[in-house]
């Protein structure tokens, strides 16, 4: 018996993670997992979000089949370096509630202790993909999970204040993150939120921590450009 469930699982794994990814002759469509996947996992829920999040991570620039080749803008040479990168309007998301959110948001249901879910996938969804939405669904579902975490909180924070410019619970989010745990100059940091030199350091914090973690490299000629203009801000403490 034991063996039979072994062997379902694992073909119930593969079937999933082929699923994701079917081939037509123009292009890639990518198809999230469905949740009654929940009901088939005969208890070795961790093993499939493992396999879900090594699938996962191979395109984690990917929104969904309609908007996968959709790139992002040009940074320009404006008067103002910094106004484009955590200064600028509300703008349109480039995805919402796509491929990688759905991805996560399954896993997570798999294995809500699955922490790298939250630091990593939700920072990847904010910064990378640009699914607005469902990084605050990952985030929210991290804070409920992980309460006291003070790295979740802080990159919450990073993300309710430049993708959904609401600096009142940026702060909030600060603030526990530094009753957490983080390091003190979290504190000053909070006071510092809507200025711009504090708007600058928080941003070089998150942007040298995506660049760490882009491992295949897709982005990193545009991060390194987002940080080359946040530390222009910093060096002229203006």
């Amino acid at each position: 018996m034991k063996i039979f469930i072994v062997t379902f699982v694992v073909f119930v794994s593969l079937q999933a993670l082929l699923t994701f990814e079917k081939h037509t002759p123009r292009e890639k469509i990518f198809i999230p997992p469905t949740k009654n996947i929940l009901n088939f996992t005969f208890g070795y829920n961790d093993f499939l979000s493992s396999l879900m999040w090594v699938r996962v991570v191979q395109d984690f620039h990917i929104c969904d089949q309609s908007s996968r080749n959709v790139k992002y803008p040009e940074l320009k040479n404006t008067v103002d370096p910094l106004k484009e990168i955590i200064e600028r309007e509300l703008p349109t998301s480039r995805c919402e509630n796509g491929w990688v959110f759905q991805m996560l948001d399954v896993i997570s249901e798999l294995s809500p202790d699955f922490r790298t879910v939250y630091t990593d996938g939700g920072t990847m969804l904010s910064v990378l993909v640009d699914d607005r939405l469902g990084a605050r669904t990952i985030f929210e579902k991290g804070r409920l999970q992980f309460p006291k975490d003070w790295e979740i909180l802080y990159k919450s924070a990073y993300h309710e204040l430049f993708e959904m410019q609401n600096p009142k619970l940026a702060e909030e989010l600060m603030r526990k993150a530094g009753d957490n745990g983080a390091p003190r100059w979290v504190y000053s940091l909070s006071a510092k939120l809507l200025t711009r030199m504090g708007r600058a350091q928080m941003a070089k914090t998150i942007l040298e921590d995506v660049l760490n973690r882009d491992r295949s490299g897709a982005f990193s000629d545009r991060i390194k450009s987002q940080l080359k203009r946040v530390n222009e801000v910093l060096r002229g403490g203006k």
